[in-house]
């Protein structure tokens, strides 16, 4: 049931393209077209993944030493809180959601307080693809707020995190203050880069700049004016 679930997901989806681009696009200033081409039939190709892995999801019988009888046993870990940030919406939105519920697990999401716009609309259309009412939960609000309660709630089992490691270091210490709930952390900043002496300058020129403007509101003009110059 889990895997016909999230492949009606993934086909809604497909079917709302365009307005889940647009969504993106104004909430986050990403290029519409590459929204439309890239990163929500990413999302459905995502949660199509994860609907074939529903049913593969299981422990093994294992053969120790002496005669004792050994197996794993793969069970959800319950309620997760999923945090995530503003550059790719819909892509850490599936990323986070689509392996949580091939798991089994329920969980709380919240969007970054600028992008929340996809999130709610991907929620609804789970609520049509047949996803039950309190498996999917997007809360929207501020960190200081929403995610502060996420990361310190009695009653959630994790915390996955992609952020500023300003900000997982404070759900670290409020993941082990309330209930020393485990938490998955992808943490950094933009454009990290270190060019040593023997790099290929122009290459490294190069691709730093692509690393700098990639994926910025204004990166269109950017690039457009380096292409000029």
């Amino acid at each position: 049931a889990r895997a016909k679930i999230l492949t009606k997901w993934a086909d809604l989806i497909e079917q709302n393209i365009e307005e889940l681009a647009a969504l993106d696009t104004i909430d986050a200033g990403k290029l519409y077209s590459f929204c439309k081409a890239v990163d929500i039939p990413g999302v459905a190709g995502t949660l199509r993944y994860y609907a074939g892995a529903a049913d593969k999801i299981h422990g093994e019988v294992l053969k120790p030493a002496r005669e004792l009888h050994a197996y794993t046993l793969m069970e959800p870990i319950g309620v997760v809180g999923h945090i995530i940030p503003w550059n790719f919406p819909s892509t850490m939105f599936v990323a986070k959601v689509a392996p949580s519920l091939a798991a089994g697990c329920t969980m709380v999401l919240k969007p970054a307080e600028q992008t929340p716009l996809s999130a709610l609309f991907y929620a609804h259309l789970a609520k049509e693809a047949g996803i039950p009412d309190g498996v999917l939960n997007v809360v929207p609000g501020f960190g200081q707020t929403a995610g502060a309660a996420i990361s310190s709630h009695m009653d959630i089992d994790k915390v996955s995190f992609t952020g500023s490691t300003e900000v997982g270091r404070e759900i670290m210490i409020s993941a082990a203050r309330s209930n020393l709930k485990p938490v998955s952390l992808e943490l950094g900043g933009k454009s990290p880069i270190l060019i040593f002496d023997d790099a290929d300058v122009d290459k490294a020129a190069e691709l730093a700049l692509l690393g700098i403007v990639f994926n910025k509101k204004g990166k269109a003009v950017a690039l457009r004016s380096e292409s000029q110059r």
